[in-house]
C-alpha cells in the first residue's frame, strides 16, 4: 500500500487533492488507518488517477466520472459518445459567434458606470432578502431538475441579499437585477434574475454574463440558487471572515527586498519551477516588497496597457497585514535547487466573503534585499 504523500508524488497532484477526490467518492483510499487517519492507495490505484484526470480534461463534472470509472465498456462508449456530440455542438455554436464578431465593425457600448448605477432608485423586492446557496448550472432554465455541477469558484457559492439593495462584496441589486462590479470596480455588469418556488422550495435563476468568465461561450449562462434563510442580514454580519491584524512588528531579514511574481496557485504544494500553473497575462499582483520597520508595497497590473498601482500594506514576520481589508495572509519562504521562493496567500473576496480557502501567489527575487 502507498501513503497518500507517495501516492500524491506519483501522481503529480497534491495530498489535498486527492482528500478532495475520495471525499466525493469519485477516487477511493483503498484503506483508511483508524488511529493515525492516513489514507492508503494501493498501485491499481493509480491508473484510475490516470483515467479520472483523462475525463476531467474532455470536461466531464465528477459526478459523471464517477459513473465513468464504475461503468462498463459499452456504458462508457456511450457516455463519450454523448460527450462527442456535446462538444461538437458546442463548436458549431462558437464558429457562429466568431462570424457574428468578424461582421461588426463598431466597438461594443461601454458598461454602465458603477457610481451612476448606485445613485439610481432602488425597487425593493422583499421576497429575496436573505441569504441563497448556489445550486449549479440550468441547462434547461426552466427545469430545475436540469441543474449540473460548476467548477469550483467559477461563481458567488452563495448570495446574500441585503435590505435595501445595499452592496455586500462585489455585488449590490435592485428589484429583477443582481449588479456585479468588474474592470477593478468602476464600472457594473446587470445580471438579471427571477424566482419560483416548488416542492416547498424558493429558487432563483440568475443570468449571469459569460465577460469574466471564460469556458463558457454564450453571453450569458443561467445558474440555479436556493434560498436558505429569510434574515434581513446587516453589513456587519455577511463577512464570514476577519483576521486578527494587530500584530507587533518583528522583523525579518530574509524577506527584505523586492519579489517579482511567477506564479498563482490553489495550494502552495502544487507549485513547481519547472510547471506553469496560471498563464503570466492573469497575475494581477506583479511585485511585492518589504521594507523597513514593517512596511510593505504590493505592486498591481492596473490594466492591459501595462500601467500600474502600489498599495501600501504592512508585515511582521510570517504576516503580510492589511489592516483596512482586515485580513492577515502568511508567507513562507520555500528552496528550489538553489533559489529562493517566496509564497503569500492572496486573502480577496473569496477568502473574506465567500469563505474559500485562500490561494497562494508565488514570487521570487528581483535583485538584492534592501
Amino acid at each position: 500500500m502507498i501513503k497518500i504523500g507517495d501516492f500524491a508524488k506519483i501522481c503529480n497532484t497534491s495530498a489535498r487533492t486527492l482528500r478532495y477526490y475520495d471525499d466525493a467518492g469519485v477516487l477511493k483510499a483503498d484503506f483508511v488507518d483508524e488511529a493515525s487517519g492516513y489514507r492508503f492507495y494501493s498501485p491499481n490505484a493509480v491508473e484510475k488517477y490516470k483515467k479520472l484526470v483523462f475525463y476531467k480534461e474532455l470536461g466531464f463534472s465528477l459526478q459523471e466520472i464517477k459513473k465513468l470509472l464504475a461503468a462498463t465498456e459499452e456504458e462508457e462508449k456511450k457516455m463519450l459518445k454523448k460527450k462527442k456530440e456535446t462538444l461538437l455542438s458546442s463548436v458549431e455554436e462558437i464558429q457562429g459567434q466568431v462570424q457574428t464578431i468578424d461582421g461588426m465593425f463598431v466597438e461594443n457600448e461601454p458598461k454602465e458606470n458603477l457610481f451612476e448605477l448606485l445613485n439610481l432608485p432602488f425597487t425593493d423586492d422583499p421576497e429575496v432578502v436573505g441569504k441563497w446557496e448556489l445550486c449549479g448550472l440550468l441547462r434547461d432554465e426552466e427545469d430545475i431538475e436540469s441543474v449540473v455541477e460548476l467548477p469550483p469558484r467559477t461563481i458567488f457559492q452563495e448570495l446574500i441579499f441585503l435590505p435595501g439593495g445595499a452592496p455586500v462584496w462585489t455585488y449590490f441589486w435592485t428589484k429583477g437585477v443582481l449588479y456585479t462590479a468588474s474592470g477593478r470596480y468602476s464600472s457594473s455588469v446587470p445580471n438579471p434574475y427571477k424566482t419560483m418556488r416548488k416542492n416547498g422550495e424558493h429558487y432563483m435563476v440568475i443570468q449571469f454574463s459569460a465577460e469574466d468568465r471564460p469556458g463558457y461561450p454564450n453571453d450569458v449562462f443561467p445558474v440555479l440558487y436556493r434560498q436558505v434563510d429569510t434574515i434581513a442580514y446587516s453589513e456587519e454580519q455577511v463577512r464570514p471572515y476577519v483576521d486578527k491584524v494587530d500584530y507587533p512588528f518583528i522583523e525579518d531579514p530574509q524577506v527584505s527586498g523586492v519579489w517579482h511574481v511567477v506564479d498563482f496557485v490553489h495550494d502552495s504544494e502544487d507549485f513547481h519551477p519547472s510547471r506553469q500553473q496560471t498563464p503570466k497575462k492573469y497575475l494581477a499582483t506583479v511585485e511585492i516588497t518589504f521594507l523597513p520597520r514593517g512596511m510593505c508595497v504590493k505592486t498591481f497590473r492596473a490594466d492591459a496597457g501595462g500601467k500600474k498601482t502600489n498599495r501600501i500594506l504592512h508585515y511582521t514576520k510570517g504576516l503580510v497585514l492589511n489592516r483596512t481589508a482586515l485580513t492577515a495572509e502568511k508567507y513562507v519562504i520555500q528552496v528550489f535547487g538553489e533559489k529562493e521562493y517566496l509564497f503569500v496567500q492572496h486573502k480577496s473576496g473569496d477568502y473574506s466573503y465567500g469563505g474559500y480557502e485562500p490561494c497562494w501567489y508565488v514570487f521570487e527575487r528581483k535583485g538584492k534585499p534592501v
